[in-house]
């Protein structure tokens, strides 16, 4: 009996245990794995971010349609080798599909291995098809018919106009534009001309044929603002007008707009550091990519001569007039108790920060600080600041303003000579946190007897993009 209840005992337990056993996997809910599946790929319909060109490193996208997308999320793929032009690898970028119809993205990059079509094997979701890829020679004005520099923004509007200007460039043309990143040559710019100056990297003007002139100013159209009298790509050209006129004014051949360049540090894309470098005499403009980001916008020198309006095609240029009101307006603001804190005991002659004067920066800021005015002459600062600014595209510029605006009780405003801002060595600084922007009044040089403006606008942390 005793050895029949044990194993009576020892049954019962047992299917306890297996009814527990089997009653808590039964409860387990296991979620199946739901694969990315899509009813079909058009590679016909696909858009590249950039245009590529034989024997030149690239770096851009490809937006591949599809339909039928079952919502799932799918992970990156693997590279994918490029054959007929060989030297490229596409490479799908994480995402997670839509309900029906959408896009992929794959990275392209490498550097092709000659002209013609690079093919690419997509197969993704159940689906395939071939991915063509056209890849130009130097100097050919031929762009892909899927490229759309229209149909992108920000930064990648910038490196699909880069490229399709190198696309319009012959081999030695591009030798010339397309340098890799150095802070060395990022620093190679001056406000003197050409015939005082050779230090300059990158393409002149005077090189470029009538199409390759189109593809320049459609790029710069991208990073300046457009349709604004004597702001952005306005006051670029009426720079370049302005030194025609030295020329035909007694300044001979070194004055021209023919003796400004170009150049890209760098590669353009949206994932390496480069920097798009444009500049002669009285104009720098550059700006610093990194990571897919405008990581600075300064150092940025502007000066005019002359000061007085020029016409050229029917088109009036003043570019500096508006910078020059708007620091008159604001020094006849204040008050005469802040005048005399604004005013500075040294006499100016030219900037400070030139060229040449890289982190120069005074250690102690001294002037009237914005912070103790009212907010109506707080304005006035910003108008002053916002000329400098707004010359670039309206996206880059908002966020530099906000940035500046944030900073703006801690920024000091000084001057010297008089309140005008009309006069031989009148000068007028905003230094701020990261500001750093200066006016200053010159002797002439080619119309002489009339004075001329300098003016710089830098940033204590972002010069050359912080690096």
């Amino acid at each position: 009996m005793h050895s029949s209840f044990v194993k009576a005992t020892l049954l019962l337990l047992l299917s306890l245990v297996v009814g527990y056993a089997c009653k808590s996997t039964d409860n387990t809910t296991v979620t199946p794995t739901t694969s990315a599946t899509v009813s079909a790929l058009t590679c016909g319909s696909t858009t590249f971010s950039a245009t590529a060109v034989s024997g030149v490193a690239y770096t851009g996208t490809a937006t591949v349609p599809y339909t039928g997308g079952n919502s799932a999320a799918y992970t990156a793929g693997t590279a994918i080798a490029s054959t007929g032009v060989t030297g490229l690898n596409a490479t799908l970028q994480a995402g997670t599909l839509a309900n029906g119809a959408g896009n992929l993205v794959y990275a392209i990059s490498g550097t092709p291995g000659g002209a013609g079509t690079a093919q690419f094997a997509l197969s993704f979701g159940g689906q395939t098809c071939n991915l063509a890829f056209t890849v130009s020679s130097p100097g050919s004005t031929t762009t892909p018919v899927t490229t759309n520099c229209t149909s992108v923004t920000g930064v990648a509007r910038v490196v699909c106009l880069a490229e399709a200007f190198k696309a319009t460039l012959t081999a030695a043309q591009l030798a010339t534009v397309q340098l890799a990143y150095s802070k060395t040559d990022a620093t190679k710019w001056s406000n003197l001309p050409d015939g005082l100056y050779n230090g300059r990297v990158g393409i002149k003007l005077s090189a470029l044929t009538a199409t390759q002139l189109t593809a320049f100013y459609n790029l710069m159209g991208a990073v300046l603002t457009q349709n604004v009298a004597n702001e952005g790509l306005d006051e670029l050209e009426g720079g370049l007008v302005a030194d025609d006129y030295l020329g035909a004014n007694g300044g001979g051949t070194t004055y021209s707009r023919g003796n400004f360049h170009l150049a890209f540090l760098g590669t353009p894309s949206t994932t390496g550091l480069w920097e798009l470098q444009f500049g002669g005499h009285h104009y720098t403009f550059a700006n610093t990519y990194n990571a897919g980001k405008l990581t600075g916008t300064t150092p940025s020198f502007r000066a005019i001569e002359p000061m007085a309006a020029v016409t050229a095609n029917g088109k009036t240029y003043q570019p500096m007039e508006q910078e020059r009101v708007a620091f008159a307006n604001l020094l006849s603001g204040l008050s005469a108790a802040e005048q005399t804190t604004a005013k500075l005991t040294s006499t100016f002659t030219d900037i400070l920060l030139g060229p040449g004067k890289d982190g120069q920066f005074p250690s102690t800021r001294v002037g009237l600080k914005v912070g103790d005015l009212s907010a109506a002459k707080k304005t006035l600062v910003l108008n002053a600041i916002q000329l400098y600014v707004n010359d670039l595209d309206s996206e880059s510029a908002a966020t530099v303003m906000a940035k500046y605006t944030a900073e703006l009780d801690n920024t000091y405003i000084g001057y010297a000579g008089t309140t005008t801002v009309t006069a031989q060595n009148d000068y007028i600084r905003i230094d701020g946190p990261s500001v750093w922007i200066e006016f200053s009044y010159q002797g002439g040089i080619v119309i002489r007897g009339v004075p001329h403006p300098h003016s710089v606008w830098r940033d204590r942390t972002g010069d050359y993009g912080g690096n």
